[in-house]
């Protein structure tokens, strides 16, 4: 019984799927190869002979003794292609021959064999690769059944596109790159694969494919508590910044003491939405991509009935790739650094106005841009807020037979110049006001004006980081203001 180096959630069978200069798969090869020697495994790399060059330089410049290891039988750098019979590659041959490998190491008192090598060189020609199906999945079984452990290197330049699709769906583990992708959810078991070559019902990997996306419509539980504690570190960092603001200022600790707090939770803020927005989009990718091979081909076997819950989870697919694009835009506003320059918002408004405009070109619509609008401010944030409010009227207004906009200024508050976005939309209950700015909170159903609910909470971070504030004023069916304040000097 040999012991596995790999934790229980990693499979010892992963691929690297990498671009660019060979030397690209050195930051994955390399470790492996070093960690297999210190752990007393046989190592083996096969490549063309000037990888294997490459491979054994960066060995060395590790610290590592390659002929040292080679004259011990530890590490084998080799470009032999005797496996390859009359220059075609056997996958049950070669599959034999590494066992025989294993075998041998294992005989030799290593604790197994630990093999990687660039599949090009392994396979030869392009016609080789029509094998490569079959010999993943039976590579697979030998991972399983012995102790054997490696990365099948694919270079997209250099291997059919068809031979990448083949690696993906037979590998658990998948590198692109540098980064490792622990659980593939495009993998197939060998069973299924080599059940269906072999002649077996079609419908059965349509089964697996269903169950692959219940699996991940489960993780809409794991989404809705993120969400919901995403909103709860909003409630939060609000709570802290309205303690902040009534603290006696004279006591210059005790605003030292919130500001580090304010601080703690807006880098917590930033990392969570970050990390569940980037951990959403591979299941979510999967997801569409099962939706999409049933439509195509299991229609018939789903009938009207499965494809209208079919036509439901392809919406949500967009929907939640929509929600994760503006989870991300909310935490680059607080992330980014404010630059501040004099910054002309007429000049600004003009320019949006006419995007708009051009998007629509037959809509009947008057916009009204006051002129000699100037404050301090970072440019690019404050276009942002501006395109997030002039295009929020222009949604609203959209069941409007005249539409009328309204981009200007209005007196001071506080020291601060009052500007105002005006619309005569849709409107809304001011007794739901508290919600306009809190994330994916929305006042209006989805199939009636669509969006995300995230826009006027990036505007109102944008204007409160200019040390400003907003607020909103409307009626239902009477159009709605929105009032912010930003420093002119």
């Amino acid at each position: 019984m040999h012991t596995h180096t790999e934790s229980a959630d990693v499979s010892r069978h992963k691929c690297l799927i990498y671009d660019g200069d060979p030397s690209e798969q050195l930051p994955v090869v390399v470790p492996l190869l070093t960690d297999g020697l210190d752990r007393n495994w046989r190592c083996l790399y096969l490549g063309s002979p000037d990888m294997v060059r490459m491979v054994d330089s960066a060995l060395g410049r590790t610290g590592r003794d390659t002929s040292q290891e080679t004259k011990r039988g530890a590490l084998i750098l080799s470009s032999d292609r005797s496996h390859l019979d009359g220059g075609r590659f056997e996958p049950r041959a070669m599959i034999d021959g590494l066992c025989s490998m294993i075998d041998g190491a294992v005989k030799d008192g290593f604790e197994g064999l630990c093999a990687t090598g660039d599949m090009r060189w392994e396979l030869g020609e392009d016609k080789n690769f029509d094998k490569l199906l079959e010999y993943e999945a039976l590579l697979e079984r030998v991972f399983r059944d012995k102790p054997l452990r490696g990365i099948c290197q694919y270079h997209r330049a250099t291997v059919p596109a068809q031979a990448i699709r083949d690696a993906l769906v037979t590998h658990r583990s998948t590198y692109i790159g540098e980064a490792l992708n622990r659980d593939n959810l495009f993998y197939i078991p060998p069973e299924l694969l080599l059940g269906t070559q072999s002649g077996a019902d079609p419908v059965a990997q349509g089964e697996w494919m269903c169950q692959q996306i219940i699996r991940v419509l489960d993780a809409e539980e794991i989404r809705d508590k993120a969400l919901t504690a995403l909103r709860e570190s909003e409630a939060h960092q609000r709570h802290l910044a309205e303690q902040l603001a009534e603290a006696n200022r004279d006591l210059e600790q005790r605003v030292a003491d919130r500001t580090a707090d304010l601080q703690a939770a807006n880098q917590q803020l930033e990392s969570f939405s970050y990390s569940v927005s980037h951990d959403l989009r591979a299941p979510l990718r999967a997801i569409g991509g099962f939706s999409e091979v049933l439509a195509a081909d299991f229609a018939s076997a789903l009938g009207s009935e499965g494809q209208k819950h079919l036509d439901r989870v392809q919406a949500g697919v967009r929907r939640m790739g929509e929600l994760i694009d503006g989870m991300l835009a909310l935490s680059r506003v607080v992330k980014v650094e404010v630059h501040r320059t004099s910054v002309d918002l007429s000049a600004l408004a003009d320019e949006i106005v006419r995007e708009i405009r051009e998007a629509e070109p037959g809509r009947s619509a008057q916009l009204v841009v006051h002129r000699d609008m100037a404050v301090v401010g970072d440019r690019a944030l404050l276009r942002a807020a501006l395109a997030n409010l002039i295009g929020n009227a222009w949604k609203f207004t959209s069941k409007r037979a005249q539409t009328r906009i309204e981009i200007g200024r209005r007196g001071e508050d506080g020291g601060q110049q009052v500007f105002f976005v005006r619309d005569n939309g849709a409107g809304f209950d001011m007794q739901q006001a508290e919600k306009l700015f809190g994330v994916y909170q929305r006042l209006h159903a989805q199939e009636e004006f669509p969006g995300t609910g995230v826009g006027l909470a990036t505007v109102q971070r944008i204007v409160t980081r200019h040390g400003g504030r907003i607020w909103g004023q409307g009626q239902p069916n009477e159009g709605a203001t929105f009032f912010f304040t930003l420093p002119t000097s």
